[in-house]
C-alpha cells in the first residue's frame, strides 16, 4: 500500500520526539509498504521532502504561522494542506490524521479531496481546554479556536482509531455514527527489555513543565514525603529548565525540598529513561487530565508501578490496586497516603509490577498493532477502491 500519514511529526531537535509515530512508521516501512508523512510547518519557507533513511519518507509543507495563522481563523494551514492534497492524494490508497489538535483533517471534510481516511485521537483540545490552568493566556484562546475544528472533524468524518473508554465517549457523543477501531500506540522496545529491581526509593514524575501535568501539586506532595523520608528523591523528566524550575519554587512555600533530593534529568530517550526507572519505587503522574499518556504505558509494560490520577482514559489503563493506584484529580493528601503506602510496601509494588505487565504487555503488542492498523487500512482503501 501507498500510505499517506498527517502528522505532527518531529523535525528539529529539542522537539517531542513522538515515540508512538517513529516506532509505528518504521513497522510499515519494514513490512514493505510505502509510507510518506506529511507535517505542516510555518518555520520553512518551501516545500520539503526528504528520505528519513528510516524506510519512509516526510514532507514538510510550509504554511504562514503567527499573527496572520491566527488572524485566518488557522485556515493558513487547513489550506495549504488541502492545496496539497488535491495535488498528490491520488498517490495514496489511504490517509492517516494523526489527532483534532492541529486541523489536520479539516483539510478532508468537504470531500474535494477523493481519498479514504480515518483519524487517530490523540489528546481531547475540546475536554482539555477545560483543565488549563490559565484562561487568560495565548494556550487558552488557541485551544478555543482548536475545539471549534476539532468538534467539526469528528461530527463529520466516518472512520476513527481510539484506545480508552474515554475518547470512544467522546466521539460518540458527537457522531453516533462513527465507526471506531481500538488500536492501541507501540511503544519502544526498551521498555519491554527492562526488568526493574525493586531496589529503588525515588519518585519518577514525567511531565516536565506542561501545565496540564500538575508538576506544582506533585512538588507540594513531594515535599511532604520528604519530612517524613529523609533518603527519598524526585527525578522530573521532560522539559524543566533549572530557571524555570527555581522560579516555581520560590513562588511556593515549600520547607523540605532540596538542592539534593530533587534531580532535573531533562529530555531522556528510552534507554536513559529505563536507567532512572531502576532508581525508582513509582512513577507519579498527577495529571489534570489525559487520554492515554505513554509514560504510564511505557512504566506499565517495563515493570514499574505507577500511581496516576482518575482522570480522562487513564482508568482505561489501570485497575485500581490491581495493576497500578488511582487517585482524585489535585487531592493533595490523598496522593500523599498513596505514595507513602507504595514507598513502604515492597510487596505492594511487586504485585502492581506484576499485574501491570500482564495486562500492558499484550495491549501494546508491536505486531498485534501493526496488523491491525494494515488491516484497518486495506479494509478502508478497498472499500472503495
Amino acid at each position: 500500500m501507498n500510505i499517506l500519514w498527517i502528522a505532527p511529526f518531529p523535525i528539529r531537535a529539542g522537539e517531542h520526539p513522538a515515540p508512538w509515530l517513529t516506532s509505528l512508521a518504521g513497522e510499515i516501512a519494514a513490512a514493505g509498504h510505502r509510507l510518506s508523512i506529511l507535517t505542516p510547518s510555518s518555520r520553512v519557507d518551501k516545500l520539503q521532502h526528504t528520505d528519513t533513511g528510516k524506510g519512509y519518507d516526510l514532507i514538510i509543507l510550509p504554511y504562514a504561522g503567527g499573527l496572520r495563522h491566527l488572524l485566518s481563523g488557522f485556515r493558513t494551514q487547513v489550506m495549504a494542506v488541502k492545496a496539497y492534497l488535491k495535488t498528490h492524494a491520488a498517490e495514496f490508497d489511504i490517509i492517516h490524521v494523526h489527532g483534532t489538535e492541529m486541523q489536520y483533517a479539516s483539510s478532508l471534510l468537504d470531500g474535494s479531496v477523493k481519498k479514504p481516511y480515518i483519524i487517530s485521537i490523540q489528546g481531547i483540545i475540546n475536554l482539555y481546554i477545560k483543565e488549563l490552568p490559565n484562561k487568560l493566556s495565548k494556550r487558552y484562546l488557541y485551544w478555543s479556536l482548536s475545539s471549534l475544528y476539532e468538534r467539526s472533524e469528528v461530527r463529520h468524518s466516518h472512520n476513527f482509531f481510539c484506545r480508552t473508554d474515554w475518547d470512544q465517549g467522546f466521539v460518540r457523543s458527537i457522531n453516533s455514527e462513527a465507526d471506531i477501531t481500538l488500536c492501541w500506540e507501540m511503544l519502544r522496545p526498551e521498555f519491554f527489555q527492562h526488568r526493574q529491581p525493586f531496589t529503588g526509593h525515588d519518585i519518577l514524575f514525567m511531565g516536565g513543565d506542561n501545565p496540564m501535568k500538575a508538576l506544582a501539586l506533585c512538588l507540594r506532595v513531594f515535599d511532604r514525603l520528604a519530612a517524613t523520608h529523609s533518603g527519598i528523591r524526585l527525578r522530573i523528566v521532560g522539559g524543566l529548565s533549572r530557571s524555570s524550575y527555581e522560579h516555581l519554587l520560590q513562588s511556593m512555600e515549600l520547607s523540605h525540598i532540596t538542592k539534593d533530593n530533587v534531580v532535573l534529568h531533562g529530555s531522556l530517550d528510552a534507554k536513559n529513561i529505563c536507567s532512572v526507572y531502576a532508581d525508582c519505587f513509582c512513577l507519579y503522574h498527577p495529571s489534570l487530565i489525559d487520554n492515554s499518556p505513554n509514560s504510564v504505558c511505557e512504566a506499565q509494560v517495563a515493570g514499574l508501578p505507577v500511581i496516576a490520577t482518575r482522570v480522562g482514559g487513564v482508568p482505561s489503563l489501570i485497575e485500581d490496586g490491581r495493576t497500578g493506584l488511582l487517585v482524585d484529580k489535585n487531592d493533595e493528601a490523598g496522593h500523599y497516603v498513596a505514595l507513602d503506602r507504595l514507598y513502604q510496601d515492597a510487596g505492594l509494588q511487586r504485585l502492581l509490577s506484576r499485574n501491570a505487565r500482564e495486562v500492558a504487555l499484550p495491549r501494546h503488542d508491536r505486531q498485534d498493532i501493526l496488523e491491525k492498523t494494515l488491516d484497518t487500512y486495506q479494509k478502508l482503501a478497498y472499500a472503495t477502491a
